[in-house]
C-alpha cells in the first residue's frame, strides 16, 4: 500500500489544492468523481468512483465505491469494498486507488481514471478543464453544526471534459463526457445525524454549475455558484423543496425530486427530475437527474447524493456491519 504522509487538519487556514489533496490526520476523507458519457450510437451512462478513508470511533475503514448506469437497459452495476487494514489502497500524492480495482491518477494536464469489475470497465482522461474551485466559505463547509470541529475542507474539478473507453457487457464502446471531481476531508462526526447531508451537483448546458450542500435537519445550507470562466462565489440564498420520498432499502426514507429557488441567479426556478430509481451505495442514495426551468426547459443535469440521517431518526449502522478486512 502507497498512503500519502498524513497531514493536519488546518481549517480556514487550509493549504492549496495539491497540500489538501491527501489524508488528514483524525479525519475522515474522500475522493469522489461522478460523470455523465455517451457513445458514438447516443447511448447515456452515468458513473461514480468513490475513495473513502472513515474516521469511525476507533476505527479507520478504508472504502471503495464503483458505480455504473446504463440509461438504455436501466440497469445498475455496483462494486464495494470496504478494509481496516488498508491493503491494496493507494493514496499518495499523484493518485488514489485499490488494487486492480480503480486507479485516478494526477497528469501535467488533467487525469487518468481506470477502473475493472466483472461487470464493467473504464480507461478514461479527463481534462482539468476551467480548473478547481474551493467551495462555500473559502473552501471551509460547516457540516450542519455550528462548531470548529464539525467541517470540512472541499475543493472541486467541477467541468472536465472527458473521453476514453467504456467496455460492458464484452463490447468496448468510445465515450465523451464530462466529469466533476470532489476532493473533500475534516473531523466532522461523520455518524452523527445532524452532520449528514443533501448534496445536488448541478451541471448546465451553458458550462455553469451550482453546488449545492444541504442539511434540512437542521435548516441549513452552503454552496457555490461557479461561471463558465471558472470564477466562483459562495451561494447560500437558495431553497430546495422535496417533491415526493422513496424508500429504496424498504425502510429508509429519501427525498425524490426536488423544486430549487435561487434568487436572483441564471433562471432563479428550476425542477430536478430524477431520470433512474437511484442507486444505494453502503449507506447513502444516489442519482442522477435532469434539470428544467420554468418554461420546462432542459437547462442541465444533476448528481444527487443523500444520506439517510435527513429524514430519518434511526438509521442502519452499515459503515460498521460492511467492513471487512
Amino acid at each position: 500500500m502507497s498512503r500519502f504522509k498524513a497531514v493536519p487538519y488546518r481549517g480556514m487556514a487550509h493549504g492549496n489544492f495539491e497540500e489538501e489533496w491527501g489524508i488528514h490526520r483524525g479525519c475522515s476523507d474522500w475522493w469522489y468523481a461522478t460523470g455523465s458519457l455517451a457513445d458514438d450510437r447516443g447511448r447515456v451512462y452515468s458513473f461514480q468512483f468513490t475513495m473513502l478513508r472513515l474516521k469511525v470511533s476507533v476505527l479507520r475503514p478504508y472504502v471503495i465505491m464503483l458505480a455504473l448506469a446504463d440509461f438504455e437497459t436501466g440497469r445498475h452495476h455496483y462494486f464495494q469494498r470496504v478494509t481496516l487494514s488498508g491493503k491494496d489502497m493507494r493514496i499518495d500524492g499523484d493518485a488514489v486507488g485499490f488494487g486492480d480495482a480503480a486507479l485516478l491518477q494526477k497528469l501535467e494536464g488533467g487525469m487518468r481514471f481506470t477502473a475493472q469489475t466483472e461487470e464493467f470497465s473504464l480507461n478514461l482522461t479527463l481534462d482539468y478543464g476551467k480548473g478547481a474551485v474551493w467551495h462555500c466559505d473559502n473552501g471551509l463547509l460547516r457540516m450542519g453544526i455550528d462548531a470548529p470541529r464539525q467541517t470540512t475542507i472541499y475543493y472541486s474539478y467541477p467541468n472536465m471534459p472527458t473521453s476514453g473507453t467504456l467496455t460492458l457487457n464484452g463490447e468496448a464502446r468510445a465515450v465523451k463526457g464530462k466529469v466533476w471531481f470532489d476532493r473533500q476531508g475534516g473531523p466532522y462526526s461523520i455518524k452523527k445525524r445532524e452532520c449528514m447531508w443533501e448534496w445536488f451537483s448541478l451541471r448546465f448546458l451553458d458550462d455553469e454549475e451550482m453546488m449545492l450542500f444541504s442539511f434540512p435537519q437542521d435548516d441549513y445550507r452552503d454552496g457555490t455558484y461557479i461561471r463558465a470562466d471558472g470564477s466562483s462565489a459562495r451561494l447560500n440564498a437558495y431553497s430546495i423543496s422535496p417533491l415526493d420520498f422513496v424508500y429504496p432499502d424498504g425502510r429508509t426514507k429519501y427525498s425524490y425530486g426536488w423544486k430549487l429557488d435561487v434568487p436572483g441567479l441564471k433562471d432563479e426556478h428550476y425542477t430536478i427530475k430524477p431520470l433512474l430509481k437511484g442507486q444505494m451505495n453502503m449507506g447513502y442514495y444516489e442519482l442522477l437527474a435532469d434539470v428544467f426551468n420554468e418554461r420546462d426547459e432542459k437547462v442541465g443535469a444533476c448528481f444527487v447524493e443523500l444520506l439517510p440521517g435527513v429524514y430519518n431518526t434511526k438509521f442502519p449502522d452499515t459503515v460498521l456491519k460492511n467492513t471487512k478486512g
